[in-house]
């Protein structure tokens, strides 16, 4: 399984890329993927995003250690749903031991436990985000109000996790992308003419098409096709992590 991917700082950002990634081994045949995108109203916003990326791949580290001493086997939901107990429980001690502001912690989280020999996937969204599964597309957009994980660390994660119904289940897949709502904001940067072209199409080329050439360099090629053929250019924070048969 091939694994892409891409993040960079949106053209009305400036001082930091407020969006963070995620791709770590959680057990001898699952993958963690995760991206995140903090909160450009909060405080620090690239922090939330960057704390909740370390801590992720802190667990993934400690769960899949864990499952090769014990030998034990999880079900690809059982490893989604503990993954964010844990992350829920970690990010209620950061707070009070680095006695942050409400508003330090405000990250989307579009959070994805990907079985590499079924090749099948769990996956949560809570914010904004996009995910995409072989031809298929689910947006997840607040208008810029997302509720964020933040929010909730004084409530009872069983009770949290009750009503999260932004999840899909991809089976079988030969492709999937999770992406931060960067995907989401190309806008024309010059009164020049270009090709015109819809927001279907340039997510299906973001994130369905396939591009030929060095895999390490697929996501920044697509950008510059955008840009040069299109006129468009991310105005925030992009991030992709697409997974690959």
């Amino acid at each position: 399984m091939t694994v892409l991917t891409h993040s960079q700082i949106g053209a009305h950002h400036t001082d930091h890329n407020e969006d963070a990634y995620v791709t770590a081994e959680i057990s001898d045949r699952h993958l963690l993927v995760a991206v995140m995108d903090g909160c450009s109203m909060g405080k620090d916003s690239h922090f939330a995003s960057s704390l909740i990326a370390k801590v992720l791949r802190r667990i993934a580290k400690q769960t899949n250690l864990r499952s090769f001493a014990e030998r034990t086997q999880h079900t690809t939901r059982d490893l989604l749903k503990d993954t964010l107990r844990t992350l829920f429980s970690d990010l209620v001690r950061l707070n009070a031991d680095l006695d942050l502001d409400y508003d330090e912690l405000l990250s989307t989280l579009v959070l994805a436990i990907v079985d590499t020999q079924e090749r099948n996937a769990e996956i949560l969204a809570i914010g904004d985000g996009v995910i995409a599964c072989d031809e298929e597309i689910v947006e997840f957009n607040h208008d810029n109000k997302p509720d964020y994980l933040g929010y909730h660390l004084h409530e009872d994660f069983e009770d949290y996790w009750n009503v999260l119904t932004q999840r899909v289940s991809a089976q079988d897949f030969q492709d999937l992308a999770l992406a931060t709502d960067g995907v989401l904001s190309f806008r024309a940067f010059s009164h020049d003419s270009y090709r015109p072209v819809t927001d279907d199409e340039l997510l299906t080329f973001l994130l369905v098409d396939r591009e030929e050439g060095a895999e390490d360099t697929a996501y920044r090629r697509k950008v510059i096709y955008i840009k040069n053929t299109f006129g468009l250019e991310a105005t925030d924070d992009l991030t992709v992590v697409r997974l690959s048969v």
